[in-house]
C-alpha cells in the first residue's frame, strides 16, 4: 500500500477516501502549454460561471472542508480545493508550476477534489496520513526552516518529516514535485462520497502516461473499514 492512513484519521474524518496513483517514469520537464491552456481555458469559463456571485463558504464542499479543519482545531488554514476555486474565479488565474503539478492543479478544480502530489525519491519511509503529535518536523515550501505541527493537526508524514500540514493545506519543500521528479505518488481526498472519484483518478493517470510518458505503477481507493 503506497499510502497509510491512521485509524485515527477515520475517526476524525469517518467518510474520508483516498485515491491514490503511483507514477514511475514520468518526464516533468516536458512542454505540455497547448494542452494545458486549451483544457484551462474550458476549465476557467466552467468555474467562473459555477461560482458567480455565490458564497463560496456556503458550497457543500467548501463547507465540509471547513468542518472538518474546525474539528481539529484549525480556524484560519483552508483546503487546497477552496484556494484554486476562489483564485480562479476570482479571475487570478492559475500558477503554472511544473506539468504534473498544473495537471493535478486542473484535475483538482475538473473534479472538485483536493489533490496532492509528492516526489516519492524524496522520503525514506512510508507516507502516511495521521493525527500529529506535534513533534514532527515540517519545513513550508519555499523555507529551509524547521517548524511543527499542532498537536491534534491531521497530517501526512514520512517518520518524522511532515509531508503536507493541515491535510492538503501546506506542502513540504523537501517533498515538493520538481522538474526532475520521476516518481511520484499523487493523493485525491474525498470527503462527500462523490462518484467522480474513478473518473478524477482515471484522468490524472492517463493525462500522465499520454502527456508525460509515465507508467502507473498502482491505483488504489483507500477507505474506512477497507
Amino acid at each position: 500500500m503506497a499510502l497509510l492512513i491512521n485509524k485515527d484519521v477515520f475517526t476524525a474524518v469517518p467518510t474520508l477516501r483516498c485515491g491514490v496513483v503511483v507514477l514511475s517514469d514520468i518526464n516533468n520537464a516536458v512542454d505540455i502549454s497547448a494542452f494545458f491552456d486549451a483544457e484551462y481555458a474550458k476549465t476557467e469559463r466552467e468555474i467562473t460561471e459555477k461560482f458567480a456571485g455565490s458564497e463560496l463558504c456556503e458550497y457543500p464542499l467548501i463547507k465540509k472542508w471547513r468542518e472538518i479543519y474546525r474539528n481539529f482545531g484549525e480556524k484560519k488554514a483552508r483546503s487546497s480545493i477552496e484556494a484554486l476555486i476562489r483564485r480562479v474565479s476570482g479571475g487570478k488565474g492559475l500558477y503554472r508550476i511544473n506539468p504534473l503539478v498544473d495537471l493535478y492543479n486542473l484535475a483538482s478544480l475538473k473534479f472538485e477534489f483536493p489533490f496532492g502530489g509528492e516526489d516519492r525519491d524524496t522520503m525514506t519511509a512510508p507516507l502516511e496520513l495521521a493525527i500529529a503529535t506535534g513533534t514532527e518536523e515540517f519545513v513550508s515550501l519555499g523555507t529551509t526552516e524547521i517548524e511543527y505541527p499542532n498537536a491534534g493537526e491531521i497530517i501526512y508524514h514520512s517518520g518524522k518529516m511532515v509531508v503536507c500540514r493541515n491535510f492538503n493545506y501546506r506542502e513540504s519543500d523537501i517533498t515538493k514535485l520538481t522538474e526532475k521528479t520521476t516518481s511520484a505518488i499523487i493523493v485525491i481526498e474525498d470527503v462527500l462520497g462523490s462518484d467522480q472519484l474513478d473518473a478524477a483518478m482515471d484522468w490524472i493517470g492517463e493525462r500522465a502516461e499520454t502527456l508525460l510518458g509515465a507508467k502507473i505503477i498502482s491505483r488504489e481507493i483507500i477507505k474506512k473499514g477497507a
